[in-house]
């Protein structure tokens, strides 16, 4: 036989081969019972909830700040001289009331130049006395010859008649001025205040225009605290709220009755707070610049307000609340007030079940599963929640929603 002949028998016998394991294949298969296919109804949803009524309401909130002086007024005399006197409590940490002298000056060079100054003036309103009878003359005597006829000026002396009053009026200006040193040779303040730094003493001399200290007023310490932009946007509309501000200063707590002073015109672009300056309503000389101080803000009691908890808003800004037939219904409550915990809203009606978890994927009408039903196990309520559990980080809880 040639090897044509056995390569094409060697072929159909590879190509049988094939075909018969092809066909018991397919009677193996075709023996095997197919799988079983069960019909199942879709899982309602599990949620859970908690029961909430409307109730009476102080919006209240805690913040921290620092305590510190509006402005600080430098110790800067208007007139040079040899100190003569230092007030004792001149000195860093002392107290003074207003009015009260802390320094004075040597005064014995300004009353010599008040006594000067007094004596020119005599003589500058001599003078113009002067001048003003030979005015008359000059005048009475031109209408001696002219009769009733107006002097020109140079013959009624207008001109050195104005020179000794501007003179005599220069010279009241410089006795004025004389005396005003002479009252700044003694160094007051209009306040009640705290010296913050001070570099005099007796026997110095002091020049005009530089600085010898720093002080405060004592009813321009404030607490700059910081706030959230709602916690702001609600303050500066609430109607007199309770603010106190408590200190521990020196070992002792302190506490003080508040009032807001000032906001800041904007947010900060990173920490999205703003600024705020809470003021005493008293003084406080017990209290320095730097002190740490706690802020509780109080509103006024507020009824019919239901507190839903912040874990009920949802991403889009709405609530879910169950319906007598377990079924979904989404409201946007009106939110005057929230914290980290719960949100405090108006007029969102009595006995309402809220859905409390995070719900993906939830539509209006959906059926749920209650937190207080028990007819699922506890594999599948873990199951469920987790399937449903929405990313945290996708949900942004800004106060008031």
């Amino acid at each position: 036989m040639s090897d044509r002949a056995q390569g094409i028998i060697q072929l159909i016998v590879v190509c049988i081969f094939i075909g018969l394991s092809v066909f018991a294949s397919f009677l193996l298969q075709s023996t095997q019972e197919g799988p079983q296919r069960t019909e199942t109804n879709a899982r309602e949803l599990y949620v859970e909830t908690e029961n909430i009524s409307p109730a009476p309401y102080r919006i209240s909130f805690e913040t921290t700040g620092t305590v510190q002086a509006r402005a600080e007024i430098g110790v800067v005399p208007e007139v040079p001289g040899r100190v003569v006197e230092v007030n004792p409590n001149f000195f860093e940490g002392g107290t003074f009331e207003a009015g009260e002298v802390l320094f004075k000056i040597e005064p014995k060079d300004f009353k010599l130049e008040i006594e000067r100054l007094e004596a020119a003036v005599a003589q500058a309103r001599t003078a113009f006395n002067i001048a003003e009878a030979e005015s008359e003359a000059s005048i009475e005597e031109w209408r001696s010859l002219n009769g009733d006829a107006k002097p020109p000026r140079l013959v009624a002396k207008k001109p050195q008649l104005d020179e000794a009053w501007a003179n005599l009026k220069g010279a009241k200006a410089q006795l004025e001025n004389a005396k005003l040193d002479l009252e700044r040779s003694t160094f007051s303040l209009p306040f009640a205040g705290r010296v913050l730094s001070a570099s005099l003493e007796e026997g110095q001399y002091v020049s005009a225009g530089q600085e010898y200290g720093r002080v405060f007023d004592l009813a321009s310490l404030e607490v700059r605290a910081s706030l959230e932009d709602k916690q702001l946007e609600w303050l500066m509309s609430s109607n007199n709220p309770d603010i106190d501000i408590t200190a521990n200063y020196l070992g002792e707590q302190r506490k003080y009755d508040g009032v807001m002073k000032r906001a800041a015109s904007a947010l900060d672009p990173q920490t999205r707070f703003a600024a705020v300056n809470f003021g005493f309503v008293d003084k406080t000389p017990d209290l320095l610049p730097g002190i740490f101080a706690t802020i509780n803000v109080t509103g006024q009691p507020m009824d019919n307000i239901s507190q839903i908890p912040a874990s009920a808003l949802q991403k889009e800004g709405i609530v879910w609340v169950v319906d007598d037939n377990k079924t979904l219904r989404a409201v946007e409550p009106d939110v005057i007030f929230a914290t980290q915990d719960h949100l405090a809203a108006r007029n969102f009606g009595s006995n309402m079940t809220v859905v409390t978890s995070r719900v993906a994927g939830a539509t209006e009408g959906m059926s749920v599963t209650l937190s207080d039903d028990n007819d699922m196990s506890d594999e599948e309520l873990e199951s469920d929640l987790e399937e449903n559990a929405q990313d945290p980080r996708d949900d942004t809880l800004t106060n008031g929603g």
